[in-house]
């Protein structure tokens, strides 16, 4: 006689039949007739934690050895203790460094918080302690802002989320490894929509200023001579980051995928100093193989039989499935979604006036320099300075101001308040900036008419940014 199936058994059109289920999946007879049901057993279905245990893992070796980094070189001191003018993000100006040993102990911290996700010792914890550090420390100052950061972030939060916490747990909701595998996705996938733009797969830009610049690698830098070769790779680009999910997520292809993985992030690893980002990715994207496979592995280096991947799940209570941890996963995602298409509220070119740009999974997209110089009248008396940046910035902070329009006016609010504390107040304060975007000749960025003293933070940069003119890059 057959015996009833437990509700977390997959349903076959065998079993169906053992139950009189009549015409098979799509027949009347099917149980999930609903869409609300179809999509409780998906998300629902337990799935086996390891590849997320392997990941947690990874992550936290990969945060250690961040952390360990800015101890090393010296980039606590560099980045937050000796400048003496900070970028922060409107609004978030509260974020600054801790005075004295402050910022070495909040780094002392994050390695811990590290450590823990590494070794699973207090665990929730740990992982609130290490995004909540992190994340504070990368929002002091916007110069120093990277995707990568941003990714760290996100993930940061997913790790002190996912039910792990807890010893001799066998499974978890499918939703959880869906929602990882969904938070690499969108960054290959908004990578590969940003490079769908004329520069960089018609001119071949930035790749060949890249390229170009290192023709002195070894083996690969005879290549990078050859005049294709720029026009291959930012093709190759932007076919690979728009694929690679959908190739992953297909059985046939994972394997092929996930060597494409691996060479790619090498390769960007090589040509770019871009820290732990290519090691994130790669770590990444074994989330899209079976859920066991670490326990697979394990089993082929001890060579020993492989067994089912995991102990039987218990069965599981429709009552007891929340649909609260689903739902927050959609919104967390939806914002996601947003962010990396907010600059289309916006006119003029988001590379130029780089509104909407951070947080976009813009990667890699540009190469961008500039210079800067600020004029400082007072009129009262009619007084008027030259600034020079590098009067009040690092080099590194310098370069970064001179082609962002948002930092050129921190830093004139900062005049501005700088000269008032010297005894000036009321001045007003215009720049002389210029910028090159792949490679053009440079062109004025910012209108040197206006008093960006007078300009607030939220305001519009289209009143004060000068329209892109449309020349083709070299």
């Amino acid at each position: 006689m057959a015996t009833e199936p437990s509700p977390l058994t997959p349903v076959t059109p065998l079993a169906l039949r053992e139950r009189g289920g009549g015409e098979g999946v799509t027949g009347p007879g099917f149980p999930l007739r609903t869409l609300h049901e179809r999509l409780t057993a998906s998300a629902f279905a337990p799935v086996d934690p390891a590849s997320l245990v392997a990941y947690r893992v990874v992550f936290g070796l990969l945060m250690g050895v961040a952390v360990a980094r800015f101890f090393a070189y010296g980039w606590i001191h560099e980045h937050y203790l000796a400048p003496r003018v900070l970028f922060p993000y409107a609004g978030l100006e509260w974020i600054r460094p801790w005075p004295g040993v402050g910022m070495y102990v909040h780094f002392a911290l994050m390695g811990l918080g590290a450590l823990g996700i590494t070794l699973g010792i207090a665990y929730r914890a740990s992982a609130l302690t290490f995004v909540l550090t992190f994340t504070y420390a990368h929002l002091i100052d916007k110069t120093y802002y990277l995707n990568h950061y941003y990714f760290i972030s996100l993930a940061g939060v997913l790790m002190a989320a996912l039910p792990l916490d807890m010893k001799g747990r066998s499974h978890v909701p499918a939703w959880w490894l869906w929602l990882l595998r969904a938070q690499v996705g969108l960054v290959y996938f908004f990578g590969g929509v940003a490079k769908l733009k004329s520069d960089w797969l018609v001119h071949a830009q930035p790749m060949k200023i890249w390229l170009a610049a290192s023709t002195d690698l070894p083996v690969l830098g005879r290549l990078f001579e050859q005049p294709w070769a720029p026009h291959a790779f930012s093709v190759a680009g932007a076919v690979f980051d728009l694929c690679v999910v959908p190739a992953l997520l297909w059985k046939r292809t994972r394997w092929l995928a996930y060597a494409a993985v691996v060479g790619f992030h090498i390769i960007t690893r090589m040509l770019f100093p871009i820290g732990m980002f290519p090691w994130l990715m790669m770590a990444g994207a074994l989330l899209f193989f079976p859920p066991d496979w670490p326990r697979r592995l394990a089993s082929w280096l001890r060579r020993a039989p492989v067994k089912d991947s995991a102990p039987e799940p218990s069965p599981v209570s429709p009552s007891s499935r929340s649909w609260l941890g689903p739902v927050l996963a959609v919104a967390f995602l939806g914002v996601q979604l947003f962010l990396p298409l907010r600059h289309l509220l916006y006119p003029g070119d988001v590379m130029w006036t780089e509104e909407g740009f951070r947080f976009s999974w813009n990667v890699m997209l540009m190469e961008k320099n500039g210079v800067a110089e600020f004029h400082v009248s007072e009129p009262a008396t009619g007084k008027r300075w030259v600034v020079s940046p590098g009067q009040h910035l690092s080099p590194y902070q310098v370069k970064m101001m001179a082609t962002q329009p948002d930092m050129l006016l921190t830093f004139a609010h900062y005049l501005a308040r700088h000269f008032a504390e010297q005894g000036h107040p009321g001045v007003e304060v215009r720049v002389d900036a210029f910028a090159s975007l792949n490679g053009r000749p440079r062109q004025r960025l910012v209108d040197p008419s206006v008093n960006l003293a007078a300009v607030g933070p939220w305001d519009s940069v289209h009143g004060w940014v000068l329209p892109f003119r449309e020349v083709a890059p070299p």
